[in-house]
């Protein structure tokens, strides 16, 4: 009888199991069938959507995420109860159900707490007069860090899915998403914090006084070129103002450093990094950049500045890619003939004295187009994406906890950027010695290659910087001297002397310089925490020449060189190659 029993309540138990199991299913299946056609409604504005953010087209994004939001929302909440996430363990049916779990999470957090908010608020951000909304701009700071969050969390989820075991439709649109939540993700994280500090930097809660720093890269320095001129910018509760603009000219040199300059940047460019004022892009170290400036315009007004903030003409570039084009002097200034015009007419065309007043009319008509309100400010952030990201864009605050966030990539200067950029990074570094405007003639390449020459396993690194003169033979007669530098600083007219340095990953050894094969004297010192190998380089009109540098790696094991270089107008093409033992 108690056998009989137990029996009875076994095949009751298993039934109750098998109607449990089976009423699971047929729930999972039901909601998984509605969670497709939610889906399914967004898929079909995914090329949309990136058409979008590709045109810029802020009323568009937030239409599309308008229109997906509630499709996303319904599909989270199919696939988010309790049942479905039990049959996530069955086999074969569970990592579908677990796909479509995550991708549905990861596109709610993508549209409805990231792309809905910050459009619907971006909107709002800049004033009618040109300023900043900085309770805007603080809603937009604290959605960007909730949002920076969830995504690192969908980031991992996508990443940990065996999209191998899921049907093929589900897994190509997880791995579309994973590409996607890759690419937000760490731009979210990396706004964020620098959105939190902004409102402080735009005078929120006192007035702060921002020097800019406007560098030339026809002349070029570590930073990307000689500080041409200097614009001193005045921001109060959100509204920026332009209070004086000053040339280079009005900086004579002087007779010691402004502030103390470290023996190894000395040794690297000489000591005329403190006393002459364009040379302050000169290190890598843009803290060091910063006091210098800061030094020169104490100098120059008796007031130091709060910040520091340092660009070239190719940020103004985007910036007019954004506004459209401004009149200077009569002329219309656009995207398209900038560069042509700050960087190479008015060496040729006006002396010292009207290059002066040209750049200042330059400053004053693009910083009042900026700032009129007929731009919207995101449409500026997002022209200034791939200047920010090609490191002509630095910045520095004398306030440490604004400078916590400064001071890292990508605003960070030279250095910063170099250490962020991994264990296996180079940096090449160019700077003029010539005293000219040349180096719109100068053509760069930069190939690197590693080779195993030891026993104990620290393999060689080369890095090899080719330079090339397209400057045409008769450049020293042809062009004014604000062009070739006349001979002055002791460089034949139409030639170009170029100081090329190497830093190399902390903890890398020297192994030597060559110029053209041949083993030549080099300043190997440890600067801005980078081992770092420099020489000159003299090139006449259409000339070549070639320098190699060579370290020990600080690791033992395989090497794959990261390369960063300066700024320039001509980029130079990057390459790798096998390397030789020597």
């Amino acid at each position: 009888m108690v056998r009989s029993m137990r029996m009875r309540w076994l095949v009751w138990g298993l039934t109750a199991a098998v109607v449990i199991i089976l009423a699971a299913l047929a729930w999972v299946g039901a909601r998984a069938l509605m969670a497709k056609k939610e889906l399914d409604a967004v898929t079909s504005q995914v090329d949309a959507l990136r058409q979008a953010v590709a045109d810029q087209d802020l009323a568009r994004l937030e239409s599309i995420a308008k229109a997906a939001g509630p499709h996303i929302q319904a599909a989270t909440d199919l696939t988010g109860d309790p049942i479905w996430r039990a049959t996530e363990v069955l086999p074969v049916l569970g990592p579908n159900l677990t796909t479509a779990r995550v991708v549905s999470a990861s596109l709610d957090t993508l549209v409805n707490d990231l792309a809905l908010p910050l459009t619907s608020r971006l909107p709002h951000l800049g004033e009618a007069d040109g300023g900043i909304n900085v309770r805007t701009l603080q809603d937009i700071a604290q959605t960007l860090t909730e949002a920076g969050a969830a995504l690192q969390t969908s980031q991992h989820e996508l990443h940990a899915l065996d999209l191998h075991a899921v049907l093929a439709p589900i897994a190509d649109g997880a791995q579309q998403l994973q590409k996607i939540t890759d690419q937000v993700t760490p731009i979210v994280r990396g706004t964020a914090p620098f959105l939190h500090i902004a409102p402080g930097l735009l005078g929120a809660d006192s007035t702060r006084h921002i020097l800019l720093i406007v560098q030339n890269n026809a002349e070029l320095r570590t930073g990307g070129g000689i500080s041409g001129s200097f614009v001193e910018l005045t921001a109060q509760k959100g509204r920026v103002s332009l209070s004086s603009v000053a040339s280079d000219a009005l900086f004579p040199p002087a007779a010691k450093p402004v502030t103390e300059v470290p023996a190894s940047t000395t040794k690297l460019y000489g000591d005329v990094v403190g006393r002459y004022v364009q040379n302050t892009t000169s290190p890598a170290d843009f803290t060091l950049t910063a006091r210098l400036a800061s030094a020169w315009w104490h100098t120059h007004t008796g007031e130091t500045p709060d910040a520091v903030l340092s660009i070239d003409p190719y940020v103004l570039t985007a910036l007019l890619q954004a506004t459209g084009p401004v009149k200077v002097q009569g002329a219309t200034l656009s995207a398209d003939n900038a560069i042509e015009a700050l960087l190479v007419a008015p060496y040729l065309t006006m002396d010292s004295a009207e290059q002066d007043v040209f750049f200042e009319a330059v400053a004053k008509s693009v910083f009042q187009r900026v700032v009129d309100g007929s731009t919207s400010a995101s449409a500026l952030a997002w022209a200034l994406q791939k200047p920010l990201a090609e490191g002509r864009i630095s910045a520095w605050s004398s306030v440490p906890e604004e400078q916590r966030v400064l001071g890292r990539a990508p605003l960070g200067g030279p250095a910063v950027r170099h250490a962020a950029a991994g264990a296996q990074a180079y940096a090449v570094y160019l700077s003029d010695a010539t005293g000219s405007k040349m180096d719109r003639f100068l053509q760069t390449a930069i190939t690197t290659g590693s080779t195993l020459c030891r026993d104990d396993g620290h393999r060689d690194v080369v890095v090899t910087v080719t330079l090339h003169s397209q400057a045409p033979a008769n450049a020293g007669s042809v062009f004014p001297v604000s062009v070739t530098g006349g001979g002055i600083f002791g460089t034949r007219a139409g030639d170009i002397r170029t100081i090329v340095s190497v830093a190399a990953p902390a903890g890398t050894f020297f192994g030597g310089v060559r110029a053209d094969g041949k083993l030549t004297t080099s300043p190997d010192v440890v600067d801005a925490g980078f081992p770092t190998s420099a020489t000159t380089v003299l090139l006449a009109p259409g000339q070549t020449k070639t320098v190699e540098f060579r370290f020990i790696a600080a690791q033992a094991g395989a090497v794959q060189p990261v390369i960063l270089h300066t700024p320039m107008i001509n980029a130079p093409k990057i390459s790798s190659t096998a390397a030789e033992c020597r």
